[in-house]
């Protein structure tokens, strides 16, 4: 493979490229949930943004930015811990897992409730054991994982046609909460929001990243030294096998959440809970594959150095991307919690990704680490020296 022009030895500037390019894709299913009750995942923004270019939105948001974008950063970060181990040790690798847990729960309480480094800290705290596997177990145990996430799915799909939760609704509460100054109250709903998402997760979330993890593990015992970007050919067949299945898999997934309120709902729930333990994965896949292919191929090497330096600086970002969202939203910012709708959220998402990109290029000028970067190196401590 021949190194992109600009690209910083030691990386693959692939790799910083799709990770550039999903912190998009994270942004774009975050922000909703700043910004309004329940995000798109609830029913309040169809009666507060009744238009069908909102409700377009949303359709899109699900069909291929929920669980997709999350499950590549997953990927990449098993396949990272595994380098990082096999390069620096089980200990440093600890370290910076206690670093980012750190950042996680302050993320998770002063930011977003949905803050997944926490998730990561604490599932990637199995992967030094993990990282002894062979290949073949590493593979198993990823299909384990998406074997188990569409269990888990499945099994909340009875329990919510049996039980079926209380409707959410429009939430005045909620919206006011939000528009307040007052810190502390936000703080408190931020906290309720957390543990739910907390209690949540292991059922929702967590195998499949798990899973995700595990397969970045098996990528890096199979490429050894290896750049992953040697994946490329395999990758751009893996994404021609897999992008109709996964296209159409996560179009009904889609379709069936975007079902009105009313008496069938609970079985609309339960059909988009099974579509979405089944295909979120097949999408990530096949943008990984693509991203892949694509980045190693001239153009591609191009419109890959767009992106490089918001991969380098993600952790940075992903942190930026929820301080902005909680001054733009928030009573104690700009107070515009409620008064966006999808269609809006979608097109502030894209303004605010690209003016963080344009700052993440102007720092990587002068600075090799964004500050989060930085305080998680300085927390995870020296390198081992080569030999």
């Amino acid at each position: 493979m021949t190194s992109a022009p600009g690209a910083v030895p030691g990386r693959d500037p692939a790799i910083d490229a799709i990770r550039g390019i999903a912190l998009f894709g994270i942004l774009v299913v975050n922000l909703p949930f700043f910004a309004m009750p329940f995000g798109f995942g609830g029913d309040w923004w169809r009666t507060a943004f009744p238009g069908a270019l909102d409700r377009l939105a949303v359709f899109l948001i699900q069909a291929l930015f929920e669980a997709k974008f999350v499950l590549i950063f997953s990927f990449l970060f098993g396949y990272g811990a595994a380098r990082q181990i096999a390069t620096n040790g089980e200990g440093r690798y600890r370290r910076r897992l206690l670093a980012l847990g750190l950042l996680g729960i302050a993320h998770g309480l002063l930011l977003f409730a949905g803050d997944i480094l926490l998730a990561y800290a604490l599932l990637g705290m199995i992967l030094p054991l993990a990282a002894r596997w062979s290949l073949r177990r590493l593979l198993k145990a990823a299909a384990l994982m998406w074997l188990l996430a569409i269990l888990t799915h499945a099994l909340l799909a009875i329990i919510g046609i049996i039980e079926p939760g209380p409707a959410t609704g429009a939430d005045a509460a909620v919206v006011a909460v939000h528009r307040s100054g007052d810190f502390l109250a936000i703080a408190r709903y931020r906290l309720t929001e957390w543990a739910i998402f907390y209690g949540l997760a292991p059922l929702i979330t967590l195998p499949h990243v798990a899973g995700m993890f595990f397969l970045g593990m098996a990528a890096f015992r199979h490429l050894g030294t290896a750049s992953l970007s040697s994946l490329a050919t395999p990758g751009a067949a893996l994404a021609r096998f897999l992008w109709l299945p996964a296209l159409v898999g996560n179009f009904a997934y889609a379709a069936v959440a975007m079902a009105p309120p009313g008496p069938s709902k609970p079985a609309f729930a339960a059909a988009e809970l099974i579509l979405r333990g089944v295909f979120p994965p097949l999408m990530s896949l096949v943008m990984i594959g693509a991203g892949l292919s694509f980045f190693n191929r001239p153009l591609g090497m191009r419109i890959g150095r767009i992106f490089q330096a918001d991969g380098r600086l993600s952790l940075s970002l992903y942190m930026s991307e929820s301080i902005v969202c909680v001054l733009i939203f928030l009573g104690y910012g700009l107070g515009l919690y409620g008064r966006l709708g999808p269609a809006a959220c979608m097109a502030a998402a894209a303004v605010i990704y690209a003016s963080l990109l344009a700052l993440a290029s102007l720092w990587s000028r002068t600075f090799s680490k964004g500050p989060f970067e930085w305080f998680v190196e300085r927390m995870a401590g020296p390198r081992r020296l080569r030999q």
